[in-house]
């Protein structure tokens, strides 16, 4: 079962007694979490039924806490973080043989869970699915896979959070923003949230969100300052593009990491260039270079203010640059140097 299912379920009022939560987005193991205890206790009833283990108890302690009834309301809420109970087992050692033993014995703590009892193991690993206490999970609750959110599920998800404060976003804010974080290689949802947040506190008594307001308050990121960098770029507003450059090196920001980036989009725009020349237009741009089609869109204009060699003259000075900066032989000019060639 995948998250947003999961939740779906909960929010329309089907609990179940035992969940796993497994998978590297440990933002949506607290989200989950936070949501099932919504459900299930009064905030008056958490301070008693609600007990959070950090790392696997011992299985007789375990095995008290859950058959202990609640003290006050109908349930208690048991959450085992960080457990290692559902990795793949090393056979013949003493640590997998010990692992086994506790495996089979919250295997029967499961299988005969009481009825005020509602349990969540969650672990950050991959989870052995071939594992008994895998299948009694699937059989008795949910196994549900928390991986990170895919550019076509983050949408709801921004707009979910982001209601959840009293707020909107314009429809043309939500297209840059989902453009920018598909630049970064891997999305952490705890750092966008925190994003939002930022937004939601900027705009104080305003309800919509604009695309000015996520350039103000998302200035310092620097996937952000480089999807602007290439705009100054392709304007030829070479100030405007080197005090893009310098803002971010003033915050600290390591300049391989901007090469890396800088040299992403200029490599991207050399590519929508051949498949603009090809006759390509910019949904088979966008489908071709497995991006946003809001990138699409901006590459296909963008790449008409190059030409293809200068584009890959730039690739091959980035990664020059790039070379030079892990040698310790580049400074900042190697970068300054480039963005002026890219807008004459």
């Amino acid at each position: 079962m995948n998250y947003q299912e999961a939740v779906r379920q909960i929010r329309s009022g089907r609990v179940l007694p035992v969940y796993l939560l497994h998978g590297e987005e440990v933002y949506l193991a607290r989200e989950f979490e936070a949501a099932i205890i919504n459900a299930v206790l009064s905030p008056e009833e958490r301070d008693t039924n609600l007990i959070i283990f950090d790392g696997d108890p011992a299985p007789a302690e375990l095995t008290s806490v859950v058959e202990t009834a609640p003290f006050l309301g109908d349930k208690n809420v048991v959450v085992v973080r960080e457990t290692a109970l559902f990795r793949a087992s090393r056979k013949n050692t003493d640590e997998s043989d010990a692992g086994d033993r506790d495996a089979e014995r919250i295997l029967k703590l499961v299988r005969n869970l009481p009825e005020y009892t509602l349990l969540i193991f969650q672990t950050a690993e991959a989870a052995d699915k071939r594992r008994k206490l895998f299948k009694t999970v699937e059989e008795r609750g949910a196994a549900v896979e928390l991986a990170p959110l895919k550019i076509k599920e983050l949408r709801g998800w921004v707009v979910d959070k982001l209601a959840a404060a009293g707020k909107k976003i314009a429809p043309d804010a939500l297209e840059h923003l989902l453009a920018v974080v598909s630049m970064m290689p891997q999305v952490s949802l705890g750092f966008l949230a925190g994003e939002l947040a930022k937004l939601a506190l900027y705009t104080e008594n305003r309800a919509i969100i604009t695309r000015r307001d996520l350039a103000e308050v998302l200035s310092a990121v620097p996937e952000v300052s480089v999807f602007a960098l290439v705009d100054a770029i392709t304007q030829k507003q070479v100030g405007k593009a080197l005090s893009l450059l310098s803002d971010q090196l003033a915050i600290g920001e390591h300049p391989v990491r901007l090469v890396a980036l800088l040299a992403r989009q200029v490599r991207m725009l050399w590519q929508a260039k051949e498949l603009a020349e090809k006759g390509l237009g910019a949904r088979e741009i966008a489908e071709k270079l497995g991006v946003h089609p809001f990138v699409g869109e901006k590459l296909a204009r963008q790449c008409l203010q190059f030409t293809a060699g200068r584009l890959k003259e730039a690739v091959l000075a980035l990664a020059a640059a790039d070379r030079d900066f892990k040698s310790g032989r580049a400074g900042a000019f190697s970068l300054d140097k480039i963005i002026i060639d890219l807008c004459r």
